[in-house]
C-alpha cells in the first residue's frame, strides 16, 4: 500500500548503496566545532554502557544483542562509526551493517570509546534525552515504513531514521553552534567519511528539495507516525481515552 502511495512521485532509480561514490555536499566554511571536537564529545546514556558491560561479562559475545544495543543508542553508534571510519582508508570500504563494524574491532578499543563519555536520563539531561530517545523512535517507524517499499533495506532506513536528527545534538548538549543551518552542516560535515554512503546519500536526497526521494517519504512517515505515538500517550497521560462501558 505504501509502494502506491509513492510510486507516483519518487525516482527508485537510485543506485545500490554497495556502488555510491563518496560526494562533497556540504560547505565546509561554516564548521564552528573541529571535526574531532564533535565526534569526540558526544555522549553516550549510561544505561547503554551498563547493559554492553553486561553482555561482555559473558563467556561468549552475542554480536547481535550488542550491535542491537548500540543501535538503540544515537551517541553509542556514533562511536562505532567513528571508529570503523578510522580503519578504512575510505568510506566504501567500511562495512555498513553494525554488526560486522563491531566484529572487526577490538572490544576493548570500541567498549573504551562508548563507555568513555555519559549521560545519565535525568532530569539534568533532559534535552539529550529527548533527541536520543525521539532518533530511535523514528528509526524504528523508518525501518518499518521500509519493509512496506521495495528496493530499500529496512536495516539501512533504521540507521537513517536514527542518525538523521544529528544537526540537534549540539544544541542538545548546550553547545554554542550557532543558527540552525550551522549546526546542521557542522555535524553532517563532522560525521563525513565515517557515515556509511547510504546515510550520507539518504541525507542529501533528504535535503535537497529540488529532487523527489524516497528518504524523504520515509523520514516523514516515520515523523508522522512518532508524532502520532506521542500524541497518544499524552491524550492517554492526561485520562481522555474512557474505556468505561457507556450506561443506558
Amino acid at each position: 500500500m505504501l509502494n502506491q502511495a509513492v510510486e507516483t512521485g519518487i525516482d527508485f532509480g537510485w543506485i545500490p548503496s554497495s556502488t555510491w561514490l563518496s560526494f562533497n555536499f556540504l560547505e565546509r566554511k561554516a564548521i564552528p566545532l573541529r571535526k574531532v571536537d564533535f565526534l569526540d564529545l558526544v555522549p553516550v546514556m549510561s544505561a547503554t554502557v551498563l547493559g554492553l558491560d553486561m553482555l561482555l561479562q559473558e563467556s561468549c559475545i552475542d554480536l547481535r544483542m550488542v550491535s542491537e544495543l548500540v543501535l538503540s543508542d544515537v551517541g553509542a553508534t556514533i562511536k562505532i562509526l567513528q571508529l570503523i571510519g578510522g580503519e578504512c582508508s575510505t568510506v566504501a570500504e567500511c562495512p555498513s551493517r553494525m554488526v560486522d563494524c563491531i566484529a572487526s574491532l577490538d572490544v576493548r578499543a570500541w567498549f573504551g570509546a562508548i563507555s568513555a563519555r555519559t549521560f545519565a536520563s535525568d532530569r539534568k539531561h533532559a534535552a539529550t534525552t529527548m533527541v536520543w530517545k525521539h532518533s530511535r523512535l523514528v528509526a524504528q517507524y523508518a525501518q518499518l515504513v521500509a519493509e512496506s517499499l521495495e528496493g530499500i533495506s529496512p536495516e539501512d532506513a533504521y540507521m537513517v531514521g536514527l542518525l538523521h536528527g544529528i544537526g540537534d545534538i549540539p544544541a542538545a548538549l548546550g553547545w554554542p553552534y550557532g543558527d540552525r543551518g550551522c549546526r546542521d552542516q557542522g555535524a553532517l560535515f563532522a560525521m563525513e567519511g565515517t557515515l556509511p554512503l547510504f546515510i550520507l546519500s539518504a541525507m542529501h536526497s533528504v535535503s535537497d528539495s529540488s529532487v523527489p526521494s524516497v528518504w524523504r517519504f520515509i523520514l516523514k512517515s516515520a515523523h508522522e507516525l512518532a508524532g502520532a505515538l506521542t500524541d497518544f500517550k499524552s491524550d492517554a497521560s492526561r485520562g481522555s481515552f474512557d474505556c468505561r462501558p457507556s450506561c443506558g
